[in-house]
């Protein structure tokens, strides 16, 4: 830790980079800002990169680490949807339990129809369907060419729409009981 001691002269203007933080509009996470950012140039810096000839400290390497820092938070923060407490319950709609009901049946009649195929047919179409595979990446990991998995896809795609598109065209159109 004795290699670190420049971080020290650094903290001593811990107050002067929070108040920086607030400058940017951040007040809820601005001491996490800073903490980060001692992190950061512990990791990154170096006291060559820190301090000068005389032994003070680049307010400017610190300052462009600190915004580098709350830009990365402002970027996370927007991407997050806050949702109030009191707000929450609406996000629970017990309306469409029909609806879910349907589509739950829709999707076990279409599982069984796929156990009913045989074993090459319905592990080849499992591993497109549930993998978050391309039909290339299927075919780099076996040993079955892309234009069988093409075809195979394809064909399965038409029994099951040919099968299931009444049911289908019910649940569209909320016609809930009409689908087993």
């Amino acid at each position: 830790m004795s290699d670190f001691k420049w971080i020290e002269k650094v903290a001593e203007s811990h107050k002067e980079w929070v108040e920086v933080i607030h400058k940017f509009g951040e007040f809820d996470y601005a001491q996490d800002i800073v903490q980060e950012t001692y992190i950061a140039l512990m990791k990154y810096a170096s006291a060559e990169k820190i301090l000068d000839a005389n032994g003070e400290v680049r307010k400017g390497y610190v300052y462009f680490t600190l915004r580098s820092l709350y830009y990365q938070f402002y970027n996370k923060k927007k991407k997050i949807n806050k949702v109030s407490f009191d707000d929450c319950w609406e996000l629970f709609d017990d309306s469409n339990i029909e609806e879910h009901k349907a589509y739950n049946n829709i999707c076990l009649l279409i599982d069984e129809e796929i156990k009913s195929w045989n074993s090459y047919d319905m592990l080849l179409f499992k591993l497109y369907r549930d993998n978050d595979l391309s039909m290339r990446d299927i075919a780099k990991g076996t040993t079955i060419s892309l234009i069988s998995i093409f075809h195979s896809i394809k064909n399965y795609k038409g029994i099951l729409k040919e099968k299931f598109q009444k049911d289908y065209t019910d649940y569209i159109e909320n016609d809930y009981n009409q689908i087993y």
